[in-house]
């Protein structure tokens, strides 16, 4: 039954000092493979010491 079935699309997102980065995986034939990848540079004082310091901006880049 295709109802009960896990879904088959990955999703990963790497917030960083400098860039947000996310990547879209769908399986296919028991591999997988890229369907999406995207990357928003952030600005130097968006991200300071392992904390989000701009929010707003950080959002927009996840956006």
């Amino acid at each position: 039954m295709a109802f009960f079935r896990k879904a088959s699309d990955v999703f990963g997102l790497d917030i960083g000092s400098s860039a947000v980065k996310a990547l879209k995986l769908k399986e296919t034939g028991g591999t997988y493979r890229i369907e999406a990848l995207g990357i928003a540079p952030l600005p130097p004082d968006a991200i300071a010491d392992g904390s989000i310091k701009d929010s707003g901006t950080v959002a927009d880049a996840i956006r």
